[in-house]
């Protein structure tokens, strides 16, 4: 009998749910027992006990205002075990040009597609053209659990595998999906930050069954599964041959800035009827593409990539404050000096990928000042590396 639920199955969930959340404390006190605890998992799954249990709860500030709920560490291995399970029947599914969570995508492979796009829709630069960028109106907080989980089934349903396997995917997937976690959590940090979350972005005064929370590994997956509607929509229907989205922010192209309104509409009409979302009203952007569009950290021109301002700004921003924690105490720990290249060299290869190498240049002559006599840089400035002093002690 073929079953999702087994050890082995939920052994190599554990290992990849681990990999980046190994230093964590649940993560730390459920490998001190691992495998009782997996044993234990498997067998709530067996009978059909398991329930997800408290999540964390905290608001983040940066780039905007975000309610946040952490699922606990032993659900996150529940939750890579229901998407190992699935993700290969939905991939088959999903068009090519979603971009989000998804292996062999992202957002350096969208900005690449998006400027793949532009070149063709403008026959090399000789044709003008034009662009419309929407964004849906609080997502995941409006998100509709009953369409979501009736668009899972009626894919699971069509698949060739076993009756008892269907079965168990869709109770977990319905735990899951139905499960609110404002109804059992624990908030971290400063109280005070959950009045700057606006209402309409927060869980907690929806509707019964209304939105999913940012955080967890299945809401990024389920997003996708449920826009995947409006990406055939898309493509079956209005038949738009240039098309991107990376979870809600969605771009088209047109050689015709007039059908790019009519699609925006049609668009607009599939979401309200179809999936009870919204666009918003204010992050509807039409232009030509000579002006740029601002799509994942990059605003992509015909000719050249630049940096969205705001990346530039942080990451002068976070210069700053390292020059002034050297100034204060220039004897740093090695942790720190870690730290302060590993953030550098992360912006720096943000910064690679566009037409960008007088800022990388500018930034290192004129706003490094005490990091240079730390980190130095290789590749024609690419990227920074300690000096030879500071890489043994």
């Amino acid at each position: 009998m073929v079953t999702p639920f087994t050890l082995t199955n939920l052994l190599k969930a554990y290992i990849k749910c681990r990999q980046n959340k190994r230093q964590t404390v649940n993560a730390i006190k459920f490998e001190i027992n691992s495998e009782k605890n997996l044993l234990r998992l498997v067998c709530k799954l067996k009978d059909r006990t398991y329930s997800p249990g408290k999540s964390i709860c905290f608001v983040v500030t940066y780039p905007k205002v975000r309610e946040i709920f952490a699922a606990d560490f032993a659900d996150r291995i529940i939750h890579h075990l229901l998407v190992n399970e699935i993700e290969p029947i939905f991939e088959k599914h999903f068009i090519y040009d979603s971009f989000a969570c998804r292996t062999d995508k992202g957002t350096l492979k969208g900005v690449i597609r998006l400027r793949h796009f532009i070149n063709k829709i403008t026959v090399n630069k000789r044709q003008p053209a034009y662009f419309a960028q929407l964004d849906i109106k609080s997502f995941f907080p409006s998100l509709d659990k009953n369409i979501l989980y009736r668009i899972l089934k009626t894919t699971v349903e069509k698949t060739k595998k076993s009756t008892i396997w269907k079965e168990e995917v869709l109770w977990l997937a319905k735990n899951i999906i139905f499960h609110d976690p404002t109804h059992n959590y624990h908030f971290k940090g400063n109280p005070y930050l959950k009045k700057l979350v606006p209402i309409q972005k927060s869980l907690f005064g929806q509707p019964p069954n209304v939105g999913l929370p940012i955080g967890n590994l299945t809401s990024q997956f389920f997003a996708n599964v449920y826009l995947n509607e409006l990406d055939q929509f898309v493509k079956r229907e209005l038949k738009i041959r240039y098309y991107l989205r990376y979870v809600d922010d969605i771009v088209l192209l047109s050689q015709d800035p007039t059908i790019l309104k009519e699609w925006t509409r049609k668009i607009e009409d599939f979401l309200k009827t179809t999936l009870k979302l919204t666009l918003h009203p204010d992050k509807k952007h039409f232009g030509s593409v000579d002006q740029g569009i601002d799509f994942l950290g990059y605003v992509i021109f015909p000719y050249y990539t630049l940096c969205r301002r705001r990346v530039v700004a942080n990451c002068k921003s976070k210069i700053h404050r390292f020059n002034k924690e050297l100034e204060d105490s220039p004897f740093v720990d090695k942790k720190f000096r870690l730290r302060m290249q590993s953030t550098l060299n992360s912006y720096y290869g943000h910064f690679r990928h566009g037409n960008c190498f007088r800022l990388r240049i500018n930034l290192y002559n004129k706003r490094l000042q005490k990091i240079k006599e730390i980190l130095t840089p290789v590749d024609n400035c690419q990227k920074f590396v300690l000096k030879e002093k500071f890489k043994s002690d």
